[in-house]
Protein backbone atom coordinates (compact mmCIF):
# COMPACT_ATOMS: atom_id res chain seq x y z
CA UNK A 1 0.00 0.00 0.00
CA UNK A 2 1.24 3.49 -0.86
CA UNK A 3 2.09 5.89 1.64
CA UNK A 4 -0.36 8.17 2.76
CA UNK A 5 1.38 11.30 2.98
CA UNK A 6 2.77 10.61 -0.60
CA UNK A 7 -0.72 9.75 -2.30
CA UNK A 8 -2.03 12.37 -0.36
CA UNK A 9 0.32 14.80 -2.03
CA UNK A 10 0.21 12.71 -5.69
CA UNK A 11 -3.46 13.42 -5.30
CA UNK A 12 -3.39 16.89 -5.87
CA UNK A 13 -2.28 16.16 -9.79
CA UNK A 14 -5.00 15.69 -11.48
CA UNK A 15 -4.93 15.55 -15.41
CA UNK A 16 -5.72 18.98 -15.33
CA UNK A 17 -2.28 19.94 -13.50
CA UNK A 18 -0.11 17.56 -15.05
CA UNK A 19 -1.24 19.24 -18.19
CA UNK A 20 -0.53 22.73 -16.87
CA UNK A 21 2.91 21.46 -16.03
CA UNK A 22 3.60 19.71 -19.13
CA UNK A 23 3.03 22.98 -21.21
CA UNK A 24 5.58 24.86 -18.77
CA UNK A 25 7.90 21.87 -18.98
CA UNK A 26 7.62 21.43 -22.61
CA UNK A 27 6.83 17.60 -21.08
CA UNK A 28 4.02 15.22 -22.18
CA UNK A 29 1.75 13.93 -19.53
CA UNK A 30 3.68 10.81 -18.78
CA UNK A 31 7.02 12.58 -18.46
CA UNK A 32 5.53 15.18 -15.96
CA UNK A 33 3.86 12.16 -13.76
CA UNK A 34 7.43 10.19 -14.28
CA UNK A 35 9.39 13.12 -12.70
CA UNK A 36 6.51 13.82 -9.86
CA UNK A 37 7.37 10.22 -8.64
CA UNK A 38 10.92 11.28 -8.17
CA UNK A 39 10.47 14.25 -6.76
CA UNK A 40 7.68 14.00 -4.40
CA UNK A 41 9.54 11.36 -2.48
CA UNK A 42 12.60 13.07 -2.47
CA UNK A 43 11.06 16.48 -1.16
CA UNK A 44 9.29 14.74 1.97
CA UNK A 45 12.84 13.20 2.28
CA UNK A 46 14.88 16.13 1.99
CA UNK A 47 12.70 17.35 4.78
CA UNK A 48 12.45 14.37 7.05
CA UNK A 49 16.23 15.20 7.61
CA UNK A 50 15.45 18.52 9.56
CA UNK A 51 13.15 17.37 11.52
CA UNK A 52 15.27 17.10 14.96
CA UNK A 53 17.38 20.20 13.64
CA UNK A 54 15.35 22.21 16.66
CA UNK A 55 15.25 26.04 15.50
CA UNK A 56 16.15 25.56 12.02
CA UNK A 57 12.81 23.26 10.97
CA UNK A 58 10.62 25.98 12.58
CA UNK A 59 12.18 28.18 10.37
CA UNK A 60 11.84 26.10 7.69
CA UNK A 61 8.40 25.13 8.59
CA UNK A 62 7.34 29.03 9.45
CA UNK A 63 8.34 29.78 6.06
CA UNK A 64 6.55 27.58 4.45
CA UNK A 65 3.58 28.40 6.32
CA UNK A 66 3.47 32.11 4.74
CA UNK A 67 3.12 30.87 1.85
CA UNK A 68 0.99 27.74 2.04
CA UNK A 69 -1.37 28.08 5.50
CA UNK A 70 -4.31 28.43 3.45
CA UNK A 71 -4.55 28.45 -0.20
CA UNK A 72 -6.13 26.68 -3.94
CA UNK A 73 -4.24 23.87 -5.10
CA UNK A 74 -5.37 24.51 -8.46
CA UNK A 75 -5.52 28.32 -8.22
CA UNK A 76 -2.01 28.54 -6.86
CA UNK A 77 -0.52 26.15 -9.77
CA UNK A 78 -2.58 27.80 -12.17
CA UNK A 79 -0.71 31.51 -11.15
CA UNK A 80 2.55 29.25 -10.88
CA UNK A 81 2.37 27.93 -14.19
CA UNK A 82 1.80 31.46 -15.83
CA UNK A 83 4.53 33.24 -14.24
CA UNK A 84 6.94 30.35 -14.71
CA UNK A 85 7.77 29.90 -11.11
CA UNK A 86 6.23 29.62 -7.83
CA UNK A 87 4.69 32.54 -6.23
CA UNK A 88 6.64 33.63 -3.28
CA UNK A 89 8.85 31.85 -3.72
CA UNK A 90 11.45 32.12 -6.54
CA UNK A 91 12.72 29.29 -8.64
CA UNK A 92 16.61 28.55 -7.73
CA UNK A 93 18.93 30.98 -8.91
CA UNK A 94 22.06 30.14 -10.10
CA UNK A 95 24.41 28.80 -7.32
CA UNK A 96 23.12 31.00 -4.34
CA UNK A 97 20.24 28.23 -4.52
CA UNK A 98 17.57 30.82 -2.81
CA UNK A 99 13.98 29.62 -1.70
CA UNK A 100 12.64 26.91 -0.21
CA UNK A 101 14.32 24.15 -2.25
CA UNK A 102 17.10 25.67 -1.38
CA UNK A 103 16.41 25.66 2.42
CA UNK A 104 15.68 21.80 2.45
CA UNK A 105 18.61 20.73 0.26
CA UNK A 106 21.08 22.79 1.23
CA UNK A 107 24.33 22.95 -0.57
CA UNK A 108 23.60 19.65 -2.14
CA UNK A 109 20.71 21.23 -4.43
CA UNK A 110 22.59 21.74 -7.59
CA UNK A 111 23.80 18.10 -6.68
CA UNK A 112 19.98 16.61 -6.19
CA UNK A 113 19.04 19.13 -8.97
CA UNK A 114 21.52 17.69 -11.95
CA UNK A 115 20.92 13.92 -10.71
CA UNK A 116 17.25 13.98 -11.35
CA UNK A 117 17.41 15.69 -14.18
CA UNK A 118 20.10 12.99 -15.73
CA UNK A 119 17.81 10.20 -14.11
CA UNK A 120 14.70 11.63 -15.95
CA UNK A 121 15.78 13.31 -19.01
CA UNK A 122 14.94 16.54 -17.77
CA UNK A 123 17.67 19.80 -17.58
CA UNK A 124 18.30 21.03 -14.10
CA UNK A 125 16.31 23.77 -14.54
CA UNK A 126 13.52 22.24 -15.34
CA UNK A 127 13.52 19.50 -12.14
CA UNK A 128 13.93 23.02 -10.69
CA UNK A 129 10.43 24.11 -11.38
CA UNK A 130 8.84 20.52 -11.04
CA UNK A 131 10.00 20.47 -7.41
CA UNK A 132 8.76 23.93 -6.69
CA UNK A 133 5.18 22.70 -8.35
CA UNK A 134 4.88 20.14 -6.05
CA UNK A 135 5.95 22.21 -3.05
CA UNK A 136 2.45 23.09 -2.03
CA UNK A 137 1.18 19.54 -2.52
CA UNK A 138 3.89 18.31 -0.18
CA UNK A 139 3.14 21.05 2.39
CA UNK A 140 -0.93 20.60 2.08
CA UNK A 141 0.06 16.60 2.37
CA UNK A 142 1.61 17.24 5.28
CA UNK A 143 -0.66 20.07 7.20
CA UNK A 144 -4.03 18.68 6.19
CA UNK A 145 -4.36 20.98 3.56
CA UNK A 146 -3.06 24.02 5.58
CA UNK A 147 -5.17 23.23 8.57
CA UNK A 148 -2.51 21.81 11.27
CA UNK A 149 0.73 23.50 11.49
CA UNK A 150 1.79 21.85 14.57
CA UNK A 151 5.91 21.79 14.11
CA UNK A 152 6.35 18.73 16.68
CA UNK A 153 3.83 16.48 15.11
CA UNK A 154 4.80 17.16 11.37
CA UNK A 155 8.74 16.67 12.49
CA UNK A 156 7.16 13.13 14.35
CA UNK A 157 5.06 12.29 11.19
CA UNK A 158 8.03 12.90 9.18
CA UNK A 159 10.55 10.83 10.89
CA UNK A 160 8.18 8.27 11.34
CA UNK A 161 8.18 7.88 7.37
CA UNK A 162 11.39 8.76 6.80
CA UNK A 163 11.82 5.13 6.06
CA UNK A 164 8.64 5.01 3.77
CA UNK A 165 9.95 8.24 1.87
CA UNK A 166 13.71 6.66 1.30
CA UNK A 167 12.02 3.48 -0.52
CA UNK A 168 9.34 5.65 -2.83
CA UNK A 169 12.79 7.08 -4.20
CA UNK A 170 13.33 5.15 -8.03
CA UNK A 171 16.10 2.04 -7.19
CA UNK A 172 17.54 3.01 -10.49
CA UNK A 173 18.28 6.71 -9.46
CA UNK A 174 20.03 5.14 -5.82
CA UNK A 175 19.63 7.84 -2.71
CA UNK A 176 23.34 8.30 -2.54
CA UNK A 177 22.88 10.28 -5.78
CA UNK A 178 21.80 13.16 -3.48
CA UNK A 179 25.26 12.74 -1.57
CA UNK A 180 25.43 12.78 2.42
CA UNK A 181 22.02 14.41 2.82
CA UNK A 182 20.64 11.00 2.99
CA UNK A 183 21.38 9.08 5.66
CA UNK A 184 22.71 5.70 4.43
CA UNK A 185 20.79 3.29 6.57
CA UNK A 186 18.46 3.80 3.97
CA UNK A 187 20.24 3.49 0.08
CA UNK A 188 18.55 1.48 -2.75
CA UNK A 189 22.43 1.27 -4.02
CA UNK A 190 24.40 -1.86 -3.58
CA UNK A 191 27.16 -1.80 -0.65
CA UNK A 192 30.28 -1.53 -1.83
CA UNK A 193 33.04 -3.99 -1.36
CA UNK A 194 35.39 -3.45 1.22
CA UNK A 195 37.14 -0.87 -0.37
CA UNK A 196 34.57 1.04 -1.54
CA UNK A 197 32.49 2.27 1.40
CA UNK A 198 30.94 -1.05 2.47
CA UNK A 199 27.68 -0.46 4.75
CA UNK A 200 28.40 0.05 7.88
CA UNK A 201 27.32 -2.97 10.25
CA UNK A 202 24.30 -0.96 12.43
CA UNK A 203 23.02 -0.43 9.08
CA UNK A 204 23.19 -3.97 7.29
CA UNK A 205 19.73 -5.04 8.62
CA UNK A 206 18.13 -1.85 7.80
CA UNK A 207 19.41 -2.08 4.17
CA UNK A 208 18.14 -5.51 3.97
CA UNK A 209 14.47 -4.85 3.98
CA UNK A 210 15.17 -2.56 0.92
CA UNK A 211 17.16 -4.52 -1.42
CA UNK A 212 17.35 -7.26 -4.43
CA UNK A 213 17.28 -11.06 -3.94
CA UNK A 214 18.51 -14.50 -5.37
CA UNK A 215 17.02 -18.17 -6.28
CA UNK A 216 17.32 -21.44 -5.57
CA UNK A 217 16.70 -23.14 -8.86
CA UNK A 218 14.69 -25.62 -7.33
CA UNK A 219 11.99 -22.99 -6.05
CA UNK A 220 12.78 -21.22 -9.30
CA UNK A 221 12.11 -24.29 -11.64
CA UNK A 222 8.37 -24.71 -9.36
CA UNK A 223 7.55 -21.32 -9.83
CA UNK A 224 8.40 -21.69 -13.29
CA UNK A 225 6.48 -24.79 -14.78
CA UNK A 226 7.11 -25.69 -17.92
CA UNK A 227 4.31 -24.75 -20.68
CA UNK A 228 1.71 -27.86 -20.59
CA UNK A 229 1.40 -29.47 -24.11
CA UNK A 230 -2.09 -29.65 -25.95
CA UNK A 231 -3.05 -32.98 -26.92
CA UNK A 232 -1.92 -34.10 -30.99
CA UNK A 233 -4.49 -34.26 -33.29
CA UNK A 234 -4.09 -38.07 -33.78
CA UNK A 235 -4.25 -38.66 -30.12
CA UNK A 236 -7.66 -36.22 -29.82
CA UNK A 237 -8.74 -38.47 -32.47
CA UNK A 238 -8.39 -41.62 -30.83
CA UNK A 239 -9.81 -40.45 -27.42
CA UNK A 240 -13.04 -39.12 -29.22
CA UNK A 241 -13.37 -42.05 -30.79
CA UNK A 242 -13.14 -44.21 -27.43
CA UNK A 243 -15.41 -41.63 -25.42
CA UNK A 244 -18.13 -42.01 -28.07
CA UNK A 245 -17.66 -45.99 -28.42
CA UNK A 246 -18.74 -45.51 -24.87
CA UNK A 247 -21.67 -43.85 -25.13
CA UNK A 248 -24.65 -43.28 -27.35
CA UNK A 249 -26.24 -39.78 -25.74
CA UNK A 250 -22.81 -38.08 -27.43
CA UNK A 251 -21.77 -37.38 -23.67
CA UNK A 252 -18.64 -37.89 -24.49
CA UNK A 253 -17.99 -35.14 -27.51
CA UNK A 254 -18.97 -32.60 -24.47
CA UNK A 255 -16.29 -34.04 -22.22
CA UNK A 256 -13.62 -34.04 -24.39
CA UNK A 257 -14.47 -30.24 -25.54
CA UNK A 258 -14.64 -29.74 -21.77
CA UNK A 259 -11.22 -30.79 -21.72
CA UNK A 260 -9.47 -29.14 -24.30
CA UNK A 261 -11.00 -25.99 -22.81
CA UNK A 262 -9.35 -26.57 -19.57
CA UNK A 263 -6.35 -27.45 -21.52
CA UNK A 264 -6.17 -24.74 -23.36
CA UNK A 265 -6.49 -22.48 -20.30
CA UNK A 266 -3.66 -24.04 -18.11
CA UNK A 267 -1.56 -23.64 -21.10
CA UNK A 268 -2.63 -19.81 -21.60
CA UNK A 269 -2.01 -19.27 -17.94
CA UNK A 270 0.68 -21.34 -17.04
CA UNK A 271 2.34 -21.65 -19.98
CA UNK A 272 2.05 -18.49 -21.64
CA UNK A 273 1.99 -16.50 -18.38
CA UNK A 274 4.92 -18.16 -17.05
CA UNK A 275 7.40 -18.19 -20.17
CA UNK A 276 6.50 -14.17 -20.51
CA UNK A 277 7.59 -13.48 -16.46
CA UNK A 278 10.80 -15.15 -17.06
CA UNK A 279 11.80 -13.41 -19.79
CA UNK A 280 11.37 -10.88 -17.75
CA UNK A 281 12.76 -11.24 -14.36
CA UNK A 282 15.62 -10.54 -13.05
CA UNK A 283 17.60 -13.58 -11.74
CA UNK A 284 15.89 -14.75 -14.55
CA UNK A 285 15.60 -10.72 -15.70
CA UNK A 286 16.22 -7.26 -16.27
CA UNK A 287 15.08 -3.18 -14.06
CA UNK A 288 13.16 0.16 -12.55
CA UNK A 289 13.52 1.26 -11.79
CA UNK A 290 13.49 -0.33 -12.30
CA UNK A 291 14.38 -3.81 -10.68
CA UNK A 292 12.82 -6.88 -12.49
CA UNK A 293 14.03 -10.42 -13.22
CA UNK A 294 13.06 -13.26 -15.83
CA UNK A 295 15.94 -13.69 -13.55
CA UNK A 296 16.41 -10.27 -14.86
CA UNK A 297 15.11 -7.14 -15.74
CA UNK A 298 11.63 -4.68 -15.68
CA UNK A 299 8.89 -4.90 -13.71
CA UNK A 300 6.55 -6.89 -15.66
CA UNK A 301 7.82 -5.55 -18.40
CA UNK A 302 6.65 -9.31 -20.20
CA UNK A 303 3.51 -9.04 -19.25
CA UNK A 304 2.74 -5.36 -20.62
CA UNK A 305 3.17 -3.70 -24.13
CA UNK A 306 6.19 -1.53 -23.65
CA UNK A 307 6.68 1.67 -25.89
CA UNK A 308 9.65 1.53 -28.34
CA UNK A 309 12.22 4.44 -28.86
CA UNK A 310 15.45 5.56 -30.54
CA UNK A 311 17.90 6.27 -28.55
CA UNK A 312 21.08 8.32 -30.55
CA UNK A 313 24.33 8.20 -29.53
CA UNK A 314 26.76 11.27 -29.51
CA UNK A 315 28.62 9.28 -32.53
CA UNK A 316 25.20 8.91 -34.62
CA UNK A 317 24.66 5.05 -33.23
CA UNK A 318 21.01 4.81 -32.97
CA UNK A 319 19.51 2.24 -30.50
CA UNK A 320 16.66 0.30 -30.92
CA UNK A 321 15.43 0.21 -26.64
CA UNK A 322 12.57 0.52 -24.44
CA UNK A 323 11.36 3.79 -23.30
CA UNK A 324 12.33 4.47 -20.08
CA UNK A 325 14.97 1.62 -20.53
CA UNK A 326 18.30 1.01 -18.95
CA UNK A 327 19.96 2.40 -22.56
CA UNK A 328 17.53 5.78 -22.33
CA UNK A 329 18.35 6.46 -18.80
CA UNK A 330 22.34 5.89 -19.08
CA UNK A 331 22.65 7.65 -22.01
CA UNK A 332 20.74 10.80 -20.48
CA UNK A 333 23.13 10.34 -16.99
CA UNK A 334 25.93 10.32 -19.24
CA UNK A 335 25.58 13.26 -21.23
CA UNK A 336 25.18 15.23 -17.59
CA UNK A 337 27.87 16.30 -15.85
CA UNK A 338 27.55 13.31 -13.23
CA UNK A 339 31.37 13.39 -12.25
CA UNK A 340 30.18 16.26 -10.61
CA UNK A 341 27.89 14.77 -8.14
CA UNK A 342 31.41 13.11 -6.40
CA UNK A 343 32.71 9.37 -6.32
CA UNK A 344 30.07 8.61 -3.24
CA UNK A 345 27.41 9.35 -5.05
CA UNK A 346 28.12 7.98 -7.85
CA UNK A 347 28.43 4.40 -6.50
CA UNK A 348 25.28 4.70 -5.23
CA UNK A 349 23.99 5.29 -8.34
CA UNK A 350 22.66 2.58 -10.31
CA UNK A 351 20.97 1.26 -13.62
CA UNK A 352 18.83 -1.70 -13.62
CA UNK A 353 18.72 -3.35 -17.73
CA UNK A 354 15.07 -4.11 -18.17
CA UNK A 355 15.45 -6.92 -20.36
CA UNK A 356 18.12 -9.17 -19.62
CA UNK A 357 17.32 -12.53 -18.94
CA UNK A 358 18.65 -15.65 -18.14
CA UNK A 359 17.57 -19.28 -18.40
CA UNK A 360 16.13 -20.52 -14.98
CA UNK A 361 18.54 -21.03 -12.27
CA UNK A 362 21.43 -20.17 -14.24
CA UNK A 363 23.55 -17.44 -16.51
CA UNK A 364 22.99 -18.03 -20.01
CA UNK A 365 21.46 -15.10 -20.82
CA UNK A 366 18.73 -15.67 -23.45
CA UNK A 367 18.97 -15.32 -26.84
CA UNK A 368 16.59 -12.34 -27.00
CA UNK A 369 18.43 -10.77 -24.28
CA UNK A 370 21.61 -9.86 -25.91
CA UNK A 371 19.87 -6.67 -27.83
CA UNK A 372 20.15 -4.81 -24.64
CA UNK A 373 23.89 -6.65 -24.09
CA UNK A 374 24.90 -5.12 -27.28
CA UNK A 375 23.13 -1.94 -26.72
CA UNK A 376 25.28 -1.22 -23.81
CA UNK A 377 28.58 -2.21 -25.62
CA UNK A 378 27.28 0.63 -28.10
CA UNK A 379 26.82 3.07 -25.08
CA UNK A 380 29.81 1.81 -23.33
CA UNK A 381 32.06 3.01 -26.81
CA UNK A 382 30.26 5.79 -27.60
CA UNK A 383 31.35 7.27 -24.23
CA UNK A 384 34.65 6.03 -23.87
CA UNK A 385 35.71 8.16 -20.70
CA UNK A 386 33.15 6.10 -18.70
CA UNK A 387 33.85 3.08 -16.54
CA UNK A 388 31.16 0.84 -15.01
CA UNK A 389 30.55 -1.67 -12.30
CA UNK A 390 28.20 -4.63 -12.77
CA UNK A 391 26.03 -6.09 -9.97
CA UNK A 392 23.99 -9.15 -9.51
CA UNK A 393 20.94 -9.60 -7.51
CA UNK A 394 18.50 -12.49 -6.57
CA UNK A 395 15.72 -13.00 -4.44
CA UNK A 396 15.52 -14.18 -0.75
CA UNK A 397 14.28 -17.56 -1.57
CA UNK A 398 17.03 -20.88 -1.26
CA UNK A 399 20.20 -21.16 -0.40
CA UNK A 400 21.93 -17.47 -0.09
CA UNK A 401 25.42 -19.31 -0.46
CA UNK A 402 23.65 -20.57 -3.86
CA UNK A 403 21.96 -16.76 -4.70
CA UNK A 404 25.59 -15.09 -3.80
CA UNK A 405 27.24 -17.71 -6.84
CA UNK A 406 24.30 -17.21 -8.82
CA UNK A 407 24.06 -13.37 -8.65
CA UNK A 408 27.76 -13.33 -9.15
CA UNK A 409 28.02 -15.56 -12.36
CA UNK A 410 25.50 -13.37 -13.89
CA UNK A 411 26.96 -10.10 -13.08
CA UNK A 412 30.43 -12.04 -14.64
CA UNK A 413 28.20 -13.17 -17.76
CA UNK A 414 27.77 -9.13 -18.38
CA UNK A 415 31.23 -9.18 -17.78
CA UNK A 416 32.60 -11.21 -20.22
CA UNK A 417 30.21 -10.08 -23.02
CA UNK A 418 32.17 -6.62 -22.66
CA UNK A 419 34.83 -8.26 -22.89
CA UNK A 420 34.72 -9.63 -25.91
CA UNK A 421 33.72 -6.69 -27.14
CA UNK A 422 36.87 -5.44 -26.25
CA UNK A 423 35.32 -3.05 -23.73
CA UNK A 424 37.38 -5.05 -20.46
CA UNK A 425 39.51 -1.82 -19.87
CA UNK A 426 35.77 0.27 -18.74
CA UNK A 427 34.54 -2.36 -16.71
CA UNK A 428 36.33 -1.73 -13.14
CA UNK A 429 34.55 -4.58 -11.53
CA UNK A 430 31.39 -7.14 -11.11
CA UNK A 431 29.78 -8.53 -7.93
CA UNK A 432 27.11 -10.41 -6.65
CA UNK A 433 25.28 -9.75 -4.08
CA UNK A 434 22.57 -12.16 -3.74
CA UNK A 435 19.41 -11.39 -1.65
CA UNK A 436 21.89 -8.76 0.66
CA UNK A 437 19.22 -5.93 -0.91
CA UNK A 438 16.05 -8.01 -1.47
CA UNK A 439 12.86 -5.51 -0.58
CA UNK A 440 10.52 -8.93 -0.44
CA UNK A 441 9.98 -11.85 1.71
CA UNK A 442 10.71 -15.52 0.68
CA UNK A 443 7.27 -16.60 0.40
CA UNK A 444 6.00 -12.96 -1.05
CA UNK A 445 4.07 -13.30 -4.03
CA UNK A 446 6.25 -13.95 -7.52
CA UNK A 447 4.74 -10.89 -8.46
CA UNK A 448 6.88 -9.24 -6.24
CA UNK A 449 9.87 -11.72 -5.90
CA UNK A 450 10.54 -10.97 -9.62
CA UNK A 451 11.65 -6.98 -8.83
CA UNK A 452 14.61 -8.25 -6.89
CA UNK A 453 16.01 -10.35 -9.44
CA UNK A 454 17.97 -8.40 -11.65
CA UNK A 455 21.71 -7.25 -12.54
CA UNK A 456 22.87 -3.23 -12.92
CA UNK A 457 25.17 -1.51 -13.55
CA UNK A 458 27.01 1.88 -11.63
CA UNK A 459 28.88 4.44 -13.46
CA UNK A 460 32.19 5.17 -12.42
Amino acid sequence: MENQLLKGAKDFFDEEAVAQIGQVLNQDKEGVKQGLNVTIPALFLGLSQHSDSGSGFSALLERAKQHFANFDFHELLGSVTKADEPAGDPAVKGENAQGLLGSIFGGGLDTVLSTVAGYLGYDGRSIGKLMNFSLPAIFSSLTNKGQNWDFDRIGHVLEENKTAFAAAVPAGLGLGAFGKLFDGAHFSAPAESATEHAIPADVAKEVDSHKSISINPANELEAHKEPLSLPRAEESRAAIAETGSGSGSGGGWWKILIALVVLAALWFLFGKGCSGSKQDGATDTSVNKTTVESDSMKKGSSMVEREQTEVILPNGVKLAAFKGGIEDHLVQFLKSDYKSIGEDSLKNTWFDFDNLNFKTGTAEVLPESQVQLSNLAAILKAFSAANIKIGGYTDKTGNEDFNKKLSLERATAVKDYLSKEQLSKQVIGAEGYGSQFAKYKADAPESDRIMDRHVSISVR
